[in-house]
């Protein structure tokens, strides 16, 4: 079941580096960035870009709302994974963050951290307009567009690339007029060089990524199609954004020079992925301001993606407790598509909402045997034996998970809930400090692991483990004076 809370976690801004597709966001974010001073391409190897990344990446999360469905998470790294392999980025080691915002949004950081917001399942129409997005993105990595940026700051004479990097970031987070001020205050006198620049680096984005969309099997034409849906977005909205702001200008030759580069590839039948469109429904659903009025819609709507609107409609019932009627209308699902993991999940949902928790343990353990160690299906399995009260069992799931994705916040989160159910002291003051080191809360990790250190009783490992923690600790908190 997505739920309205289950999956949402909150995050603060500190600072970024961050190349927005669009946006839209809301203006309600106060964000204090840290002065990252004047750099060098020259300065930042592809592991200093990759800490960077990792880095901006623990800080952005501790001021906005993510978005944390291992469904809709999943899906984001298999698609962002796939394209990798058939783009010219060279390092692959991504990350990926899905921050709970209906509006339409991407962006790429240095080091290949790759965000959405969750908007963006709302406004592509099929796989590949979603991919192309990601595709564009990953465009700016591959290209280091982040380097070229920093050399043609420096040749215009532009004393710190921190108010450029902040506007961008406070435009996207906390609305354009926040972004047109910071912009303005350090980086007026370079400001139309800096934007004939990036609109270069938008349509060689645009290029390479169609480039990886053809070369991945997706249709190149997804990314001109997804330009019409943010125009049309845009136009309903009545108010478009100075276009100098946008640091991912839209222009209409940008728009027909797409077009036409798409049209050089061979054309070809592309079908559209039924995962996609599954997701789509529980991204709507997530952000329907009532549940029962996107049921109804569903269950009036004809036409095109009638097995996603079967899904909806399932998955709407669960979020609506209407267990018996959800399970009817999954049988017919299941029947057809019996291994498909989003029915899997929504079956055992209904089962754990009938008390049928053994039945719907089963069905995840049995699904798991096929597809060990996915995602959507251990946590869901985690959370089954959670609401079960079988909480040992459900620890060691997650912490077993845990050694899969050391780098899931929300998985700490989760394994430090249920470790406080399961009586393991430790081990819950070990997952919060996990947790809050990934969301750049230093000290509270740094308290959490000297809570845990008497605990260890005689086990050297655990010991050894905490105080190297410790010491990273330091050593991220002395990366990051470098940059005030």
């Amino acid at each position: 079941m997505l739920g309205r809370s289950r999956f949402a976690i909150t995050f603060t801004l500190l600072c970024a580096a961050a190349s927005p597709f669009i946006s839209a966001a809301p203006r309600n974010a106060e964000v204090n960035l840290p002065e990252l001073g004047e750099v060098s391409a020259s300065h930042y190897s592809s592991q200093q870009e990759y800490e960077l990344g990792r880095m901006w990446l623990k800080m952005f999360r501790t001021q906005v709302q993510t978005l944390s469905d291992p469904l809709l998470q999943s899906y984001l790294e298999s698609t962002l994974y796939n394209l990798a392999v058939h783009s010219d980025l060279k390092d692959h080691r991504l990350d990926t963050v899905i921050v709970d915002n209906e509006t339409i949004n991407a962006f790429a950081v240095p080091g290949g951290v790759i965000g959405i917001h969750s908007g963006l399942f709302l406004f592509s129409d099929n796989e590949a307009q979603f991919a192309g997005v990601l595709a564009h993105e990953l465009g700016h990595l591959s290209q280091r567009h982040f380097n070229r940026s920093i050399d043609k700051a420096r040749e215009s004479a532009i004393p710190s690339l921190a108010g450029m990097l902040a506007g961008i970031i406070i435009a996207a987070t906390a609305g354009a007029d926040a972004g047109i001020a910071a912009i303005t205050a350090t980086q007026a006198a370079a400001l139309d060089n800096r934007l004939r620049f990036s609109r270069e680096h938008e349509k060689e984005a645009d290029r390479v990524g169609m480039e990886t969309l053809a070369r991945a099997d997706m249709d190149p034409a997804g990314i001109p199609a997804m330009f019409e849906n943010m125009n049309k977005n845009l136009r309903y909205a009545r108010s478009k954004p100075p276009e100098f702001l946008l640091t991912h200008p839209l222009t209409e030759s940008r728009i027909s020079d797409s077009k036409n580069r798409a049209r050089q590839y061979q054309r070809k039948v592309y079908t559209d992925s039924l995962n996609f469109q599954l997701m789509k429904m529980r991204a709507e659903l997530h952000h329907a301001k009532e549940p029962e009025n996107q049921l109804i819609k569903w269950q009036r709507a004809t036409g095109a993606n009638g097995e996603a609107r079967r899904y909806g409609i399932v998955i709407a019932l669960i979020e609506l407790e209407r267990w018996d009627e959800a399970e009817k209308q999954l049988a017919d699902l299941l029947r057809e598509d019996p291994g498909r993991i989003a029915y899997t999940i929504a079956h055992s949902d209904i089962l754990l909402g009938q008390k049928k928790t053994a039945q719907a343990i089963a069905v995840l353990r049995e699904e798991l045997d096929l597809s060990p160690g996915n995602h959507p299906l251990t946590m869901q399995l985690a959370y089954v034996l959670e609401k079960s009260g079988r909480y040992k069992e459900a620890d060691t799931v997650l912490s077993a998970h845990s050694e899969r994705r050391p780098t899931d916040p929300a998985l700490w989160y989760q394994l430090a809930e249920i470790r406080g159910l399961a009586g393991n002291i430790l081990g819950v003051h070990m997952a919060r400090a996990e947790y809050f080191y990934l969301n750049a809360q230093f000290d509270r990790a740094k308290s959490q692991l000297q809570y845990a250190y008497p605990l260890t009783g005689n086990n050297a490992f655990l010991q050894g483990k905490i105080k190297q923690r410790l010491r990273e600790i330091d050593d991220m908190r002395k990366k990051l004076e470098e940059f005030k």
